[in-house]
């Protein structure tokens, strides 16, 4: 489902935060707690977030017993953000995925990540070339969205985390304008979200202004999310005039 309005002007979206880590996540600062980043979102003027944890296949179903921790937590504290607690959810091959669907339906937000290349157990394509790793990636996506499990894609295309190029960005160049618009538009169906990750967008101009000019000529929904991992990048609205940079 979609959790506010469509809209493409930058200004808006950077009233919500859907990518946020807490102390569940190992990357993720001491500071992360649920109380600190509520309190900080307030601070901030947001109007929603997320709370993303990352799952593993190895902690299996772990996210739903964290979102009642969670809950507890901001619970305790009077907020005005609205406050959905989720978790970054694992498809690391087609049509596998790190959970059981009953877990990923347990959770406020699922927001799916589908290329996590630098954990051991993410599948590769059999080819190492980038053409090879945007097909891999597009039909790992395309299991998400026939499986119903996803409200939004992370950092969706990205190729930093892919160790095989010297330039990963030769990864993101081989996706056409037509296969980006076309799942784009099979996960606009199934009301699926789609990413404006702040890392992924500034490390990748080029073709997150592509993505973006084509999301919005599909008329998806966009979800701006820091990925925040210490609480100086819960405020997405601090990065709001480079944003606009890129993607206008």
């Amino acid at each position: 489902m979609f959790f506010h309005e469509k809209s493409y002007d930058i200004d808006e979206l950077m009233r919500h935060n859907m990518h946020i880590h807490t102390t569940f996540s190992g990357c993720a600062k001491k500071e992360m707690t649920a109380v600190d980043i509520v309190r900080t979102a307030d601070e901030c003027g947001l109007e929603i977030i997320a709370l993303t944890d990352h799952n593993y296949p190895q902690k299996k179903n772990a996210v739903a017993t964290q979102r009642l921790e969670l809950l507890k937590q901001i619970e305790s504290i009077e907020h005005r953000v609205k406050v959905y607690v989720g978790a970054e959810l694992s498809s690391y091959g087609i049509g596998k995925f790190a959970d059981d669907i009953e877990c990923d339906n347990s959770l406020d937000f699922r927001l799916y990540t589908t290329n996590h290349f630098h954990q051991g157990y993410w599948e590769h394509p059999d080819e190492i070339t980038p053409r090879a790793y945007a097909v891999h990636m597009l039909a790992i996506m395309n299991g998400v969205i026939d499986s119903g499990r996803a409200d939004c894609f992370a950092h969706p295309f990205m190729a930093g985390y892919i160790h095989a190029f010297e330039d990963p960005h030769s990864v993101t160049r081989a996706f056409t304008d037509n296969e980006i618009g076309d799942i784009m538009e099979k996960a606009n169906k199934a009301e699926i979200a789609w990413e404006l990750n702040t890392p992924a967008l500034f490390k990748d101009p080029v073709f997150f202004h592509r993505y973006f000019q084509i999301g919005k000529e599909v008329g998806v929904v966009f979800n701006i999310g820091t990925d925040a991992h210490v609480l100086s990048n819960v405020d997405p609205k601090q990065y709001a005039e480079r944003y606009k940079e890129i993607l206008y």
